[in-house]
């Protein structure tokens, strides 16, 4: 039997190590500081520990937390910076996040075309960390490019990776992806997407991923909203977000909160 990696992301894993048990607190205002550690303990001249702490603390959070400002204007300079002192994998890294954060802010088809292209040249580098979240990723800007077919064709990629691999980190965005897939049909399939949903909640909370959880959470609250279910949306989302300690300025969070409101 594989082993199940508990952590969706190395986010949770160092909110977890320093917050009480059933407690998850965001660290993004920590992040510069953070990264300055990183550099000056493991040598602020060696360039690769200066991509890699960059990568880490900074372009991959904002990666997370679906930054995607932030995000394309980091991951270029990381990139730019890469290239330059010849950081071949993070300079690979780098171009893959700017291209995602490109191509969901501006779903067309030369900013797919590139987000494929780093894609590919991830998998001739032989690197497949994080590849659960790199094929969700393209799975969702696919999906706001309007390519439902693309997008399903993208996910059932993911699953088969996690399937091979075991590596389990975004397998919670998988199903929820899935389920926006069912919503999007000519016949919306609500059922098929409300199975997504608990199955991505289930996965998150297994993990004690809350970010992924919540997410997941806002979806399912919006689709008993949207179908006037009698299912009640603040049970599900207000014990979530009990467990968040921080992240107000989060859009996750906020978006709770503004579903929340909407509710009352």
């Amino acid at each position: 039997m594989r082993s199940v990696n508990r952590w969706s992301n190395p986010i949770e894993r160092l909110n977890a190590s320093a917050t009480p048990p059933g407690r998850t607190r965001w660290i993004t205002s920590t992040i510069p500081a953070a990264r300055g550690t990183v550099t000056r303990r493991l040598g602020l001249r060696i360039r690769p520990t200066i991509a890699s702490a960059t990568f880490a603390s900074q372009t991959w959070p904002e990666l997370v937390l679906e930054d995607l400002d932030g995000l394309e204007r980091d991951s270029a300079e990381l990139a730019a910076y890469c290239a330059e002192k010849k950081v071949e994998q993070i300079r690979l890294l780098a171009s893959y996040n700017h291209a995602y954060a490109r191509a969901v802010r501006e779903p067309v088809e030369r900013n797919i075309a590139a987000l494929r292209a780093t894609l590919e040249a991830l998998r001739r580098s032989g690197g497949n960390a994080g590849n659960s979240i790199i094929k969700c990723n393209l799975a969702e800007a696919l999906l706001v490019a309007g390519d439902l077919e693309a997008a399903e064709a993208a996910l059932q990629d993911g699953f088969a990776f996690v399937e091979q691999s075991g590596e389990r980190y975004w397998l919670a965005g998988l199903h929820r992806l899935c389920g926006h897939v069912a919503l999007k049909r000519r016949e919306p399939d609500l059922l098929r997407a409300e199975a997504c949903f608990k199955k991505a909640i289930e996965i998150a909370r297994g993990q004690e991923a809350r970010l992924l959880e919540l997410r997941a959470a806002i979806d399912l609250a919006q689709l008993w909203r949207d179908t006037g279910s009698e299912r009640d949306p603040r049970a599900l989302l207000e014990p979530i977000l009990a467990t968040i300690e921080g992240g107000e300025t989060t859009r996750d969070v906020r978006n709770a909160h503004a579903l929340l409101a909407e509710l009352v």
